[in-house]
């Protein structure tokens, strides 16, 4: 049984699957009532339980295919089969129903309504911030980085921003500071520590108000001239406590004042006017440690932490306090509710392991921060210590529930974790769990809907009384799970590694998580913090989060922005603490401050499952932001947006403000890319990107990057659809299509996932929001799925909704859809089993989409085969199709690897790539029909200059006379120069080598296998073998071969090549593929090669852009695979993907007989293009064309685009 499944991204790739909406296609087998003569009945639904299982009350539709009651006799069995799915028509169309969800989709056009809130770029009065050119005053200059992403850096001095391409048109900078600690503090010694940590504002008199903990004061400080701020006036606490916190609404300032007289006793709330004088005093719990208003101002809410003392033997309830301004009514909102729920809290992942375990929920829980809904109604508490979310009803005062916010998986990111590894050293896929235990939250509200964004600070308890407790250790001194590790696939030797200081033994870790059975061996290392922001709905669930995003770009370039470096990886990195959001120019953004890497971060809000890093702000003079508090253009001074950043550490309060960045004010001398003449070429260095120019002014370069995270397989071949701006990529490993959003192509993102189970995705296309899929079943031989069994062609809507299914032939590999969309066309491979004991026939399927593909049924289906050429087998031989696998006929040889079809529609080429040759398909006949056969023939190496050896010390090309180069190309792309039609060929090469499972030699000589191999099993069969392995002609092979030039050379046995005269011994060596692309017109015949050009461009270049060797001189070379060709500023340009040395090869093709090097992109972080997608100017969604480019190994996907040098 197959099952498709659709699922959405909750957006971010980090996200848990439990939280993905999905729903299911099922393949299984039809009944005899269904399907007289066999079939396969395909149901689909919505998991509604996320059991990853189609239950029956889930499915909302069913359609059958089945087989034709002659179907074992060929065609006419495919005539009974197009007769069964006839008759199930209707239900297919039960399957366009689901397209209506589709429609539901088109709700999120009214999100586009949002596009009416681009009329907040009337803002352009927000352009006043060119009034803020004035930044002249502050000598900002632009640095431009070598890195196309993040471009350049902002320095005014006091502080420095960080910016990308895409970022806001506005550059935030430091406009003006205030120091509230002592002039001549000394930061080292911590003098200068706790003047300013929380910070608010009053628009009514433009004034600041912050705290000041040393002094237990909270102090004012003018903004009427915010490049100036002066002292007011200071409000002394003093006599009631230590102020925490402060908030203002309406003219009333609120504090949250600790207990001066006994840290364990009530706190206070106290208010007072703007104008400082004192109004009420109200009781709080212990230790209010936050406060704030509702938005209406009717009510103040702290959070009482009720944190224990250092002995740890008195232990207060947090609980959260309410006053009602009006009245002065004050609640006390306790959590002993909670008290008896206290296993299944710890069970829901919520960490209740206080005083060690013998506190209550109540004085377990500590409030940490608090935000409140946008109608008031539901306040939402951050638990730091105990990694949770609580839920309060504002209307009942009561706290209704408590959600644990889970851990994070670190080795879904790159991270250090080390303080004593020599610097910054990312190490990815690492064994950590982390506890998100935000300190500050904020929230705001974008489509109707309330978000809450956490600051992953991360905290430990340690109370270093008598008795004490701490739940902190490191890495090094957890005793691991051995078992439980070995089974994770780390033995003795790999946990000791882990546990070294370089890699996790400095890890601040918590020794009361990871534990599972209390036996203190740790099956988990868990750490603390997220090293993060996380964006959560109003449910506590998990949006998005910035994964390993801070880390990096607070590491990396430290040589611009700061000199933050490894000496806290081992605790909990930059630290985010403080966090708040505020729109201007129609935009949401959020403002994080690191605590440790210093300065803030601003993200754009606009999609929540999606939040875009916007720039990054450090300063050289404050240290440590704490309070953070957005002042809207309309409450400014200036009438422009300000941040006030109150830095603990340094006692200072920053005042920054954006300025405009569409002219820099100095431009440096420091260029993007730095060009270098190379002597035939110039190289072109761009960081992520080094590009070998010809005689282009063109400059084709990386705009957007996707890293599925998943590594080899995860991106394989893409497919782009213009109406809805997506990519569809086909994902080998989690067996999947995986659909991209690229409508901005600097920010190509994963919107949703299509799997596939018990079968899997080949190949995918799309046209006018039609998806077609080609799956091949994966069961086993006798299943009637298995890849020798017919395959299926999917059809679905680009949001993933399932419209239809047809049956295909054996190994469906590649499909393609006409150029009016139409019809398909279905390579299917027909390849044998690893055994070769079964081996289908190769066959092109068409199927017939006139009626639309709601409507496709299997009558609409013709297998396209090669029966009618058997009579031709021998002179096709001659003629030099390569037919030779073991007791195959021609039709079971030939195998179908790649289609293209001519623009006019009306012709298609089919590569046969491991016969060398073409088939040709006229689709204007009814059916239909294959009508040649044409061999590609040879490349005559004696014409070039190549090296054959990967054991000849280097690259050292020579002329050989004697060595020919089988064309076996894989992709194929058409194009059209006036009326005549041309085919483009990627001439990789590929033998047969078939290999099956076997115990040992025994029993692999007794399945008729050929011989045994510890570590690949039983060779059934292959054609491949080193040229030193051949019987030479000696008249011509004068000299044995050696390591230097043609031993190493691998070859084929098969049909006798090279033998002339059947003699047995060879006259030339045939080797597989012909290191080139190739132009052939649409008779199959050569019309251009590119030679030697390929070799010699990847070792002349080398030095410059990738240090291509040897090791790959003995097999095939770069490795052309995957070709696509486009039209672009009047002239016609194929694009060559090349799986070995990497990177993409453009010629200009507008003479075809004389094409001409453009230029060579080669991508370091880019391994193996696959997959190749061109999108023309007028299709995509920013007016320039666009290179899609899927890549194989590194399981990344790259968005390219044109740039005039």
């Amino acid at each position: 049984m197959a099952s498709v499944g659709l699922a959405g991204c909750i957006g971010n790739d980090d996200g848990d699957d439990d939280d993905l909406s999905v729903t299911l296609i099922d393949l299984t087998q039809a009944t005899t009532t269904d399907c007289p003569d066999g079939g396969t009945t395909i149901y689909t639904g919505l998991d509604d339980d996320n059991d990853g299982v189609l239950e029956t009350d889930e499915r909302d539709s069913t359609f059958h295919a089945c087989n034709g009651a002659d179907g074992s006799n060929g065609a006419d069995g495919a005539d009974g089969s197009n007769g069964a799915d006839g008759a199930d028509g209707a239900d297919g169309s039960n399957g366009a129903d689901g397209a209506d969800g589709s429609n539901g989709a088109d709700g999120a056009d009214g999100s586009s309504g949002a596009d009416g809130a681009d009329g907040a770029d009337g803002a352009d009065g927000a352009d006043g911030a060119d009034g803020a050119d004035g930044a002249d005053a502050y000598a900002c200059w632009d640095r431009a980085m070598h890195d196309s992403q993040y471009s350049n850096v902002v320095d005014c001095g006091n502080s420095v921003t960080f910016r990308h391409e895409d970022s806001s048109s506005l550059t935030w900078v430091e406009i003006g500071s205030f120091q509230a600690s002592p002039e001549d503090c000394d930061m080292g010694e911590d003098e200068c520590e706790g003047y300013a940590e929380i910070v608010t504002y009053d628009s009514a008199s433009n004034t600041a108000f912050y705290v000041n903990a040393v002094d237990s004061s909270v102090d004012m400080i003018s903004l009427a001239d915010p490049h100036n701020p002066t002292h007011v006036q200071t409000i002394d606490v003093s006599t009631y406590g230590e102020p925490n916190s402060i908030a203002i609404s309406d003219g009333v300032v609120a504090m949250a004042v600790a207990n001066g007289t006994d840290d364990m006793s009530n706190g206070h709330i106290l208010t007072y006017s703007t104008a400082g004088v004192f109004l009420n005093a109200y009781d709080a719990g212990v230790l209010p440690d936050m406060v704030t208003f509702t938005h209406s101002g009717d009510y103040i809410l702290a959070a009482n932490e009720g944190q224990p003392n250092d002995n740890y033997d008195i232990d207060p309830e947090g609980s959260v306090t309410a006053v009602e301004v009006a009245t002065g009514t004050v609640t006390q909102i306790a959590f002993t509710q909670f008290n008896s729920q206290r296993d299944s809290l710890i069970d829901s992942g919520v960490r209740l392991y206080a005083n060690p375990g013998s506190s209550t929920v109540a004085q377990d829980l500590e409030p940490e921060y608090i935000v409140v809904s946008t109608d008031d109604s539901t306040a939402y508490v951050a638990f730091q210590e105990n990694n949770a979310l609580g839920i309060i009803d504002l209307v009942d005062m009561e706290l209704d529930s408590i959600v644990a916010l889970g851990t994070k998986d670190y080795s879904e990111g790159c991270y250090d974790f080390s303080d004593r590894d020599d610097g910054v050293e990312f190490a990815c896929g690492q064994p950590v769990l982390s506890m998100y235990m935000p300190d500050a939250i904020a929230l705001f509200e974008s489509g109707g809907n309330d978000y809450i964004i956490s600051a992953n600070e991360g905290d430990g308890r340690e109370y270093e009384g008598t008795p004490g407790y701490t739940d902190e250790d490191r890495g090094d001194d957890l005793t691991l799970n051995s078992t439980y590790w070995e089974e994770r696939g780390y033995d003795a030797a790999a946990q000791a590694e882990l546990q070294l200081d370089e890699n996790l033994g400095r890890l601040k870790v918590s020794i009361a998580d990871g534990d599972h059975d209390g036996d203190g061996q740790h099956e988990e290392i868990v750490g603390y913090g997220a090293r993060s922001m996380s964006i959560w709905n109003s449910n506590g669930e998990l949006v998005f989060d910035t994964g390993d995003q801070i880390s990096h770009l607070t590491q990396t370039y430290g040589e611009y922005i700061n000199s933050y470096t490894a000496s806290r990886n081992d605790d909990k990195g930059a630290e985010p603490e403080g966090v708040t959001t505020g729109s201007y120019g129609g935009t949401d953004y959020a403002f994080l401050g690191l605590e440790r890497a210093g300065g803030f971060m601003v993200y754009d809000l606009t999609n929540p499952s999606r939040a875009m890093f916007d720039q990054y702000v450090t300063f050289s003079n404050h240290v440590s932001p704490e309070g953070l508090t957005f002042v809207s253009a309309a409450d400014s001074p200036t009438n422009q947006p300000l941040l006030l950043v109150a830095n603990e550490v340094s006692g200072t309060i920053a005042i920054v403000s954006p300025v405009h960045q569409s002219v820099p004010v100095e431009q440096s001398e420091d260029q993007p890319c730095l060009a270098t003449d190379t002597g035939a070429h110039l190289a072109v260095d761009c960081g992520n990107q080094l590009n070998v120019m010809g005689d282009s002014d063109v400059h084709w370069k990386v705009v957007g990057e996707y890293d599925s995270g998943l590594g080899e397989g995860a991106s394989e071949i893409s497919a782009y659809d213009a109406g809805t701006q997506r990519s569809f990529v086909v994902n080998a490993v989690t067996g999947s299509i995986d659909i991209l959003d690229v409508s901005n192509p600097s920010d190509p993102y994963l919107v949703h996932r299509v799997s596939v189970t018990n079968g899997e995705p080949n190949s995918v296309d799309v046209h006018d929001g039609v998806v077609a899929i080609a799956i091949a079943g994966d069961g086993s031989e006798g299943s009637g799925m298995s890849k020798q069994d017919p395959g299926y062609v999917l059809f679905m809507d680009t949001d993933g909704h399932a419209i239809s299914m047809v049956t295909a032939g054996a190994l469906p590999d590649m499909l393609t859809f006409t150029p009016d969309g139409n019809s398909v066309l279905v390579a299917n491979e027909g390849e044998p089993n690893d055994m070769y004991t079964i081996d289908p026939v190769g066959s092109v399927s068409y199927i017939d989409l006139s009626g639309g593909a709601a409507n496709v049924a299997q009558s609409d289906v013709t297998q396209l085969n090669f029966y009618s050429f058997e009579s031709q087998n021998a002179t096709l031989q001659t003629e030099g199709v390569r037919v030779f696998g073991p007791n195959a006929n021609l039709s079971q040889d030939l195998e179908p690897e790649y289609i293209a079809v001519s623009a006019d529609g009306t012709s298609a080429m089919v590569v046969l790539q491991e016969n060398n040759a073409f088939a040709k398909i006229d689709l204007t006949s009814t059916p239909p029909t294959i009508t040649d056969i044409v061999a590609l023939g040879f490349k005559d190496y004696s014409l070039g200059q190549y090296d054959f050896s990967d054991r000849d010390d280097g690259v050292n090309f020579a002329t050989y006379q004697t060595v020919r180069g089988m064309y076996q190309p894989d992709a194929l792309d058409t194009f059209t120069i006036g009326t005549d039609a041309y085919y483009v060929t990627a001439n990789e090469g590929d033998a047969r080598d078939y290999w099956f499972d076997a115990a040992d030699e025994t029993s692999c000589l007794a399945a008729g296998g050929i011989e045994f191999d510890d570590d690949d099993g039983c060779l059934a069969y292959s054609e491949e073998v080193r040229a030193d392995d051949l019987t030479l002609n000696s008249t011509i092979f004068t000299a044995s071969l050696t390591n230097d030039d043609l031993k190493r050379l691998k070859t084929t046995t098969a049909n006798d090549c090279g033998d002339t005269d059947g003699d047995g011994a060879v006259e030339y060596i045939c080797s597989y593929g012909a290191r080139s692309f190739t132009i052939w017109d649409n008779n199959g015949q050569l019309v251009w090669d590119s030679g030697d050009q390929i070799s010699h461009l990847m070792v002349s270049q080398g030095e410059w852009i990738n240090g291509y060797t040897q090791n790959r001189n003995d097999d095939k070379g770069a490795e052309p695979e995957g070709v696509v060709a486009g039209e672009m500023y009047g002239n016609t340009y194929v694009f060559v993907g090349l799986e070995r040395s990497g990177g993409i090869l453009v010629y200009d093709v507008s003479d075809p007989t004389s094409p001409v090097f453009d230029q060579y992109i080669y991508l370091p972080h880019h391994i193996s293009p696959e997959g190749l997608s061109f999108v023309s100017a007028a299709d995509s969604p920013n007016g320039a064309a666009m290179l899609i480019v899927a890549h194989e190994v590194s399981g990344t996907v790259v968005v390219l685009q044109p740039m005039f040098a």
